[in-house]
């Protein structure tokens, strides 16, 4: 479910597109309703879309493609993009090309960003939209990422008079870090024709990408927020940028088999008031390796260590001094796209770690006759609380607003437009942990009553005595039926491959030590209760320490509050953990 982004007559909307047909894919929907509601519309090309080969050879039957030719593209992609705006109703003269080189959006982000953050801002300020619509720094094309940090950096510059718009991104290249959009348009039967006919207009890119192209016509158009696209990002190949004794530390998740398109890289971009700093770190095996800037000048050096799919690098902050945001990226030689787009580290994703001897994490969701008491109690008992709203439509949200308003150095939360499953909540404060606190323990709990947060401490001894993920196991007789069901089934099916593994495999209340709940975040996939099970066949199959201490059977009302659907969910569970088997067979044979 997400949330409707709606139109208004008052509203001035200005839609930010890299390439011609971008302002179609990404955003022909929001567009046509735009118009529709007599909103103010203007549409910012950012580059003519020139340097486009493949489908210029196909169609001109030429194989060198001179600056001749290219301006000569470039200009029958601009005429295309105005008739797809006519199309979706914008008139051509609420056009404007700003013609920055194609594939070039990265190389001015590096080089000579001033100029180019001066135009997007001046933009921006002359238009003063309510509603910005801009590409992602989730895309995978080095374009539209790289423009993503210009427009963050332009949107700082904007006078401290104007109002700040109301900013959305749309991704068009590869899959998102995030599953679940935020907000979405939808578009009637006529629109959704429109839309189809406006990418039609953009002829050149037919030839190639026809069916390709025709699938951005669906019935809805999605769009992230854009402060929320540095929130938590559990599956960026950047996991983790920290700073600890004067060290700036950065752990990334390699791909399989990255030797396929080259050598990796880190790129870091930063902000400094008198200079422009732009590292570039080779990821190879274990060695000290140079941190050169834009120029190739050498600045200093960074320890790297390789192993098991992971870089870790720690470099000296003293390089950044006086930075103040910076953005980071795994590049690789050879392919067209990114792995992924860029990360923005904040202020306070760079800040050292705070200390935390425990850590608590409590996913919510509707509860709100039993979240106030259970957070009051846990915070008795964790240095700091985590707590998720997962999209929760009762009075929820307001309980947990009130209770981090009032303790904001205990509490903190995590807060989700919509519902997106209790696994994708945990894996985001398994994220927030790792990323703010220097923890010995990991606790979680849920919101409804179901745990005694007095048993906190006894998990969270267990772990800093040396186990690595411990359970407070529940006595299954004493379950609602439609707890045990599940929990029976699916227990036998785990003991049958694992012997040694625990009798309640769905228990809420665990602790973790901090090096598996960094294993948990890189190799579970937030989704929902099945992710659970996922995390303890991950500690099974790797051999983790695994304790399970007795704790109290607590229903209330026959367990009326838990949002566990018994044959639903427990099918989601055994084929999760059916699809973890096979791969994990998979794995071994390769």
């Amino acid at each position: 479910m997400t949330t409707p982004l709606t139109v208004t007559r008052q509203d001035r909307l200005l839609v930010l597109a890299v390439h011609p047909d971008d302002e179609t894919l990404g955003a022909g929907g929001l567009l046509q309703q735009a118009v529709a509601a007599g909103a103010a519309v203007r549409v910012v090309f950012i580059t003519d879309g020139d340097n486009n080969p493949w489908p210029q050879r196909l169609l001109e039957r030429c194989w060198r493609i001179s600056a001749a030719d290219r301006a000569r593209w470039g200009q029958r992609r601009r005429q295309e993009a105005l008739a797809a705006l006519e199309m979706l109703g914008v008139a051509r003269q609420q056009a404007v090309f700003l013609g920055l080189p194609d594939q070039g959006i990265t190389g001015l982000l590096i080089g000579a960003p001033a100029q180019v953050i001066a135009a997007l801002r001046d933009e921006i300020a002359g238009w003063q939209p309510s509603l910005l619509v801009v590409p992602s720094l989730q895309d995978a094309h080095p374009d539209h990422n790289a423009l993503a940090v210009l427009i963050d950096q332009a949107m700082a510059q904007l006078p401290a008079t104007q109002v700040r718009p109301q900013l959305f991104s749309y991704l068009i290249h590869g899959v998102g870090i995030f599953d679940v959009a935020e907000y979405s348009v939808s578009l009637s039967p006529q629109q959704l024709d429109r839309k189809r006919r406006a990418i039609l207009c953009h002829d050149t890119q037919m030839a190639l990408g026809r069916r390709r192209f025709l699938r951005y016509a669906q019935p809805q158009e999605k769009f992230l927020h854009v402060p929320s696209n540095a929130a938590f990002q559990p599956r960026h190949p950047i996991q983790e940028v920290s700073v600890k004794s004067q060290t700036l530390h950065i752990r990334v998740r390699t791909q399989r088999w990255p030797q396929l398109f080259g050598q990796l890289a880190l790129s870091l971009v930063a902000d400094h008031p008198q200079r422009r700093i732009r590292l570039r770190l080779r990821l190879v095996a274990d060695s000290r390796a140079a941190i050169c800037d834009a120029a190739g000048k050498v600045l200093g050096q960074a320890d790297v260590s390789v192993g098991n799919g992971m870089v870790e690098v720690a470099m000296p902050m003293d390089i950044l001094a006086g930075a103040e945001n910076l953005y980071l990226k795994l590049e690789r030689r050879w392919g067209f796209f990114d792995p992924a787009g860029w990360r923005p580290a904040t202020a306070r994703s760079v800040e050292a770690r705070q200390v935390a001897d425990v850590v608590g994490i409590i996913p919510c969701y509707n509860v709100e006759d039993f979240c106030e008491q259970v957070i009051r109690h846990t915070v008795h008992f964790v240095d700091h609380l985590i707590v998720i709203d997962d999209g929760s439509t009762d009075h929820t949200s307001g309980i947990l607003t009130k209770l981090a308003a009032l303790i904001p150095e205990r509490i903190s939360v995590i807060a989700f437009p919509e519902n997106r499953g209790k696994g994708v909540g945990l894996v985001a404060g398994f994220c927030e942990a790792l990323n703010r606190f220097d923890f010995q323990a990991l606790v979680t709990l849920d919101g409804d009553g179901q745990h005694p947060p007095a048993e906190i401490p006894r998990l969270a001894q267990a772990v800093t005595s040396g186990a690595e993920m411990v359970i407070g196991g529940r006595q299954l007789d004493r379950m609602p039926a439609r707890s045990r069901l599940g929990n029976t089934i699916v227990g036998k099916v785990l003991r049958w491959l694992y012997p040694h593994a625990p009798t309640d495999t769905q228990s809420g209340l665990r602790a973790f030590n901090r090096e598996f709940a960094a294993e948990v975040v890189r190799m579970v996939k937030g989704s929902r209760y099945e992710t659970e099970i996922q995390v303890l066949l991950l500690a099974l199959s790797q051999r983790r320490r695994i304790v399970t201490l007795p704790i109290p059977t607590i229903y209330i009302d026959n367990n009326r509050s838990s949002k566990f659907r018994p044959v639903t969910d427990s099918i989601r569970i055994l084929y999760a953990l059916l699809g973890w088997e096979l791969s994990r067979g998979y794995r071994s044979k390769s």
